[in-house]
């Protein structure tokens, strides 16, 4: 099996696009075709932070981690991340999960100038929670704080049912307003400047926040569309993510009963899989953990959800399928969720809970099966 370099982050859904600047690939302004029209101040300001993010992903153990981020299904949300290295090519007649749709609608309704600000605001709100935030404060979960309990609860009954080491993997909230404190902004970029030049990078991100009506502040869903699963030699350490724009969206879409559980069950599931060495390059690398989640979702030591839950998992599963053979079609997203749940409710003994290297050993032989399924 090609393993993944251990670097790689996971992420519950996915970047379909690069961040620019943390790839190496942005356009310099001179080289950028002519415009006629005098930037605003506003354009000038984004310009200016988009030089500063630039600068500070040159430095050493920044630049990865943004550059380095696994995507979990293809979509055009903004931020750090690359598509996966599945196979080439769309797949015909595959039509990708309603969230991906959500996610489109969102940036096509940007003008080019608001899809620059979201774009470097997204990665700055990304760096500052895989890096600079930590656990020891007390995290909010949910633009008003609304998933708090749910996300502590599930962090605590996952940690306390997988046989991996979990007392070192930090639960971090992923916020879109982050960027809008100067203050945070400020240590995010003393991670490679100066502190006059910190404070002053700082200070203009959260001016850029406030400047671009369409980031409402920071709480537009795409400056947090996402979660993700750090591995333990990223710079941060072993931690998850869980995003506010995420947790909104899937509400809106009719999932916020099983948002934060599935989520959270899914971004553990990749430290299962980290815990393991196991770091396939195929779509098994998030179709297993949508699987693991299912387990534990399901199990009676576990969340110990009921029927109706369960399906409704599946189908938030689905929802993030996509069509690049890169993370799974909502048709195999999804029935790698359901076969997760059918192992644990046809146990023989409804209270034992198998080890993880059995389960992860029991999906890798049910794969090449799941992938043959069919919307």
């Amino acid at each position: 099996m090609s393993l993944r370099p251990r670097t790689l982050s996971r992420t519950f859904v996915a970047v379909g696009v690069l961040v620019a600047a943390a790839a190496g690939t942005a356009v310099p302004a001179e080289a950028a075709a002519p415009n006629p029209a005098k930037p605003s101040s506003v354009e000038k300001d984004i310009a200016q932070l988009e030089r500063e993010f630039q600068d500070l992903v040159q430095e050493p153990g920044v630049a990865s981690v943004l550059r380095d981020s696994k995507p979990l299904i293809e979509s055009p949300i903004f931020g750090s991340g690359r598509k996966a290295e599945g196979e080439p090519g769309a797949i015909p007649g595959c039509t990708p999960g309603a969230l991906i749709s959500e996610f489109e609608k969102l940036q096509a309704s940007l003008t080019d100038v608001e899809r620059r600000a979201a774009s470097v605001v997204d990665s700055l709100n990304n760096l500052y929670a895989s890096v600079v935030a930590n656990d020891k404060s007390p995290q909010v979960f949910g633009t008003d704080g609304q998933y708090t309990p749910r996300a502590t609860a599930a962090i605590d009954k996952l940690r306390g049912f997988w046989d991996i080491e979990s007392w070192n993997i930090q639960l971090v909230a992923y916020k879109g307003t982050d960027a809008a404190s100067p203050e945070k902004m400020k240590e995010t970029f003393a991670r490679g400047f100066a502190p006059e030049r910190a404070a002053a990078a700082g200070a203009l991100a959260s001016k850029v926040v406030h400047e671009v009506p369409a980031l409402q502040g920071g709480r537009n869903p795409l400056l947090s569309g996402n979660a993700f699963a750090a591995p333990p030699d990223s710079a941060g350490g072993k931690r998850i993510l869980l995003g506010d724009g995420l947790l909104d969206l899937v509400g809106q879409d009719g999932f916020g009963d099983v948002s934060v559980e599935g989520i959270l069950g899914h971004e553990y599931g990749h430290h299962v899989d980290f815990a393991h060495d196991n770091s396939p390059s195929d779509e098994s690398g998030e179709m297993g953990p949508d699987a693991y989640a299912g387990y534990f979702l399901a199990h009676a030591k576990g969340a110990a959800w009921d029927a109706r839950a369960q399906q409704e998992f599946a189908y938030l599963s689905a929802s993030i399928g996509d069509c690049e053979h890169s993370h799974g079609t909502p048709a195999q997203r999804k029935a790698a969720g359901t076969w997760g749940e059918q192992q644990a409710l046809k146990q023989d003994n409804p209270n034992k809970i198998v080890p993880s290297a059995t389960v992860i050993e029991k999906f890798q032989k049910e794969y090449p099966k799941l992938m043959k399924s069919q919307a």
